[in-house]
């Protein structure tokens, strides 16, 4: 009897973690995977949210190459004009292998017009460091890219797809409405313990795009985040005292090279500016994660969903130490004794 006591229990925590295991998958932190010489993928502009998550950033116009359930990898393409990268040595698949490449640009909606890319959302097969392969990292050179949407081994259309799920993950939304607020309900009596809630609400919204080659589906997750709380404004301190201004530079002119303009450092750009307070939030913030996965076959037809389940959230905003209020001036300094 004793050893079927415990089997439920086991079970329980099994699924737990199973859980939030698929939670932390839904959308991939640093998973990165080797490619062979070529690969089909999504590439696609606006990725930088879910970079954001993995501690990455880049250009605005970024564009990324997204496959198989695996991060955003960065793709650099040949340099047409100027360009951005000189002799970037490259990993190849063969370990231990390098290839130098002269002239690139990381992937932006100009720099791939050479490869007849039109659109913000396109699906692709991409050749890999001149058909060489890539270790698992963050970035490779697609020296060729080839457009699929709309071909008849591949008729979906990417950006229609991006603009259909969209709608319906907002549709699901609107569904979801009373369980939101009920779980932000619970989520503020259970954290604020009575206290106001101050707001204000802020709602952040996660889109990840994929493709899965050997099933030939896409996948579109969506992870919404809405917050929530009680917070206050405390000061962020005040600067012991003015830092003295640096010294001045003699009122001459500066010897320019030749050809240049003559310029004299006027004393407001030489002098620095004194710190200033500043405030700090502070409190407790409350909310709900949820979201919603699309599963589209190669015609463009969502063909399944998966639910990522509501889950409440706490966290708590502090000032740093050092931080709470205006500090002393030092003593004068005592005279000089004589």
């Amino acid at each position: 009897m004793k050893r079927w006591v415990f089997v439920p229990a086991l079970l329980l925590v099994a699924s737990f973690v199973q859980a939030q295991d698929a939670r932390q998958a839904f959308i991939p932190k640093r998973k990165h995977v080797a490619v062979g010489a070529k690969v089909v993928g999504i590439l696609l502009a606006n990725g930088q949210p879910v970079l954001s998550t993995e501690g990455r950033s880049g250009p605005a116009d970024q564009l990324v190459f997204s496959y198989g359930g695996n991060s955003y990898r960065w793709i650099y393409v040949p340099a047409v004009g100027n360009p951005q990268i000189t002799n970037l040595q490259v990993p190849l698949a063969e370990k231990g292998k390098i290839k130098s490449y002269p002239a690139l640009d990381l992937a932006n909606p100009r720099a791939v017009l050479q490869f007849k890319v039109m659109q913000p959302y396109a699906l692709v097969e991409v050749e890999v460091n001149d058909g060489l392969g890539s270790p698992a990292g963050d970035s490779f050179v697609a020296s060729k890219i080839r457009v699929l949407d709309g071909s008849k081994e591949y008729p979906l259309k990417v950006m229609d797809v991006v603009t259909i799920v969209k709608t319906a993950y907002e549709e699901h939304l609107n569904s979801q409405k009373a369980a939101i607020e009920k779980a932000l309900t619970q989520a503020a009596q259970k954290s604020l313990k009575g206290k106001k809630v101050t707001g204000p609400r802020e709602r952040q919204d996660l889109m990840y795009l994929t493709w899965l080659p050997e099933a030939k589906t896409m996948r579109v997750h969506f992870r919404t985040t809405i917050s929530d709380g009680a917070y206050a404004l405390v000061g962020g301190g005040n600067p012991l005292r003015d830092p003295p201004p640096l010294p001045l530079p003699p009122k001459r002119k500066i010897a320019p090279p030749k050809g240049a303009v003559s310029f004299m450092a006027p004393e407001e750009f030489v002098r620095r500016a004194p710190p200033k307070g500043f405030a700090i939030k502070t409190g407790t913030t409350f909310g709900v994660e949820f979201g919603k996965a699309y599963v589209i076959n190669v015609k463009g037809e969502v063909i399944g969903t998966e639910v990522l389940p509501i889950e409440t959230f706490t966290r708590q905003l502090n000032a740093r130490p050092g931080f709470g209020g205006p500090r002393p001036f030092p003593l004068p300094v005592p005279p000089v004794k004589k």
